[in-house]
């Protein structure tokens, strides 16, 4: 028999895993890197070194203020089949991403020493969904329950994320072809999962009261946590090759905490069976988080071929063991309190080798040519438990599936100001199960089938218009007294 008390899909399993889904190139700083797919930790040459490489910073030799705001991101999201036969399920969405702005100074009392800030956005999610159906038809099967039924369902999910990163760097060289800097970031991470399922059937054969059998339920957590990490850059020029080092530490946490809430409400009507009604409701708040961030190495080298460049880069993400990120205490039933309902936030993270190759075209004094390809492997098991799946213990993330970054564009090079036109896109696509089927009019078939699969689909496409000004490096330096001064 269809049991409307135990109906809880599987199918967002996958859009709720974007606010923190175990990548680590998905996101890319400054104008050429852009459009170089991250590979320049060898021979980054904007203001994406406080990034990519601090080390850099002292050896580029006109770094100019940047502002990488005016970036569009078209993002699409679809499951086909996901709520049964023909009924698909998507959404997209267009908006400017405020990816990174930073800009450089000296101070004079420390010449020979170069410094910049930078705010980062490395993560920026609001994803909600929602589906809703009403059909009139033989939902539950004629033996419990003969005859039509109306039934009605809302299923919503919401995943939302915000980490914000402030850096402050600072780079030296140590001799001319070789220099070291650390930027400083301050991190900032907040980030919600829910889920929401409302389902109602009103059955057209039963004329005893109640007709009418409900079912609610209710999940979420958040939480906030901010700390400081490092990281460290190497840089060298050694003729024809520029070549970076660099080491990211975990993340030192010195505040965090969470929330979750849980409701589950059911009752029944005649026909279906025998089953105790439910009222179930814990708000717990101010609970201890405890996270952990992994240790990266990378490595890149830039080879000058003629007025051309090659980028070559790759980065090494240490693996997480399993841990208890956040502990929700259990709590009885109020309908039953034999009933214990408890949550256990636990996260994990493979060990992850991303590579990216990059090239750099001469087309003429003023306009260079880009192209470009990155991989950005998940860090995600395969083996976990998601949110949505309803159990005492679950996973923080939830993708699986491996993304590839593409880049590309021109770079203008005019008096006073550069100007960056590209695109990049970032995809991927994962079967993911579907085990709730919405009732079709005349139609059969379990609500529940765990055999049925939905294939899921992400693009996003950035466009890129970002702009840099040199000039304002040399109104700097003017205004410095005593100040070091650099010419393009």
């Amino acid at each position: 028999m269809k049991k409307l008390y135990t109906l809880f899909p599987l199918l967002w399993v996958t859009f709720t895993a974007f606010a923190q889904d175990g990548h680590y190139w998905t996101q890319q700083y400054g104008t050429k890197s852009m459009l170089l797919s991250g590979s320049v930790i060898g021979g980054v040459e904007d203001l994406g070194a406080v990034y990519y490489n601090p080390g850099r910073l002292a050896l580029i030799k006109n770094p100019a203020f940047l502002l990488s705001a005016s970036v569009y991101e078209y993002n699409s999201l679809s499951a086909s089949d996901a709520l049964g036969a023909k009924q698909n399920v998507s959404k997209s969405e267009i908006k400017g991403v405020p990816t990174l702005a930073a800009g450089t100074f000296k101070l004079k009392f420390l010449p020979g020493h170069h410094f910049a800030y930078a705010i980062m956005t490395r993560q920026l999610a609001d994803l909600s969904f929602s589906y809703k159906n009403e059909v009139n038809t033989d939902v539950f099967d004629t033996v419990s329950l003969p005859g039509d039924e109306w039934f009605n369902g809302d299923v919503g999910f919401k995943t939302k994320g915000n980490e914000q990163w402030v850096g402050l760097t600072w780079s030296h060289s140590l001799s001319k072809k070789i220099s070291i800097g650390v930027t400083t970031n301050l991190v900032s991470n907040s980030q919600t999962k829910g889920s929401n399922i409302y389902l109602r059937a009103l059955s057209t054969a039963v004329v005893d009261t109640p007709r009418v059998a409900t079912y609610q339920y209710s999940r979420n957590y958040d939480y906030t946590e901010s700390g400081l990490l490092w990281k460290i850059g190497l840089a060298g020029q050694f003729g024809l090759w520029n070549l970076g080092l660099t080491i990211k530490t975990p993340m030192v946490r010195f505040s965090g905490s969470g929330n979750y809430s849980f409701e589950r409400y059911y009752s029944t009507m005649p026909g279906i069976k025998r089953q105790t009604e439910i009222y179930t409701s814990s708000n717990q708040s101010g609970l201890e988080l405890k996270s952990r961030t992994p240790w990266a190495i990378g490595f890149g080298a830039t080879r000058a071929i003629g007025k051309n460049k090659i980028h070559l880069s790759t980065e090494y993400y240490t693996a997480i063991s399993k841990y208890t990120l956040m502990q929700a205490q259990d709590h009885v039933s109020q309908s039953n309190p034999s009933t214990t309902e408890g949550f256990t936030l636990t996260d994990e993270a493979k060990s992850v080798w991303n590579a990216g190759i990059g090239a750099e075209i001469f087309i003429n004094q003023n306009i260079s040519g880009f192209a470009s390809f990155s991989t950005d492997f998940s860090s995600v098991s395969n083996d976990i438990t998601r949110f949505i799946q309803n159990q005492k213990e679950s996973s923080n993330n939830a993708w699986k599936a491996d993304f590839y970054n593409f880049g590309g564009g021109v770079v203008l090079d005019f008096k006073g100001v550069d100007l960056t036109l590209g695109v990049t896109h970032t995809g991927a696509r994962q079967t993911i199960p579907r085990v709730i089927n919405f009732p079709e009019e005349g139609g059969g078939g379990d609500i529940l089938d765990t055999t049925q699969t939905s294939d899921l689909k992400w693009d996003r496409w950035r466009f890129v218009f970002s702009f840099s000004f040199p000039f304002l490096a040399d109104m700097a330096k003017k205004m410095q007294s005593g100040g070091e001064g650099e010419k393009k």
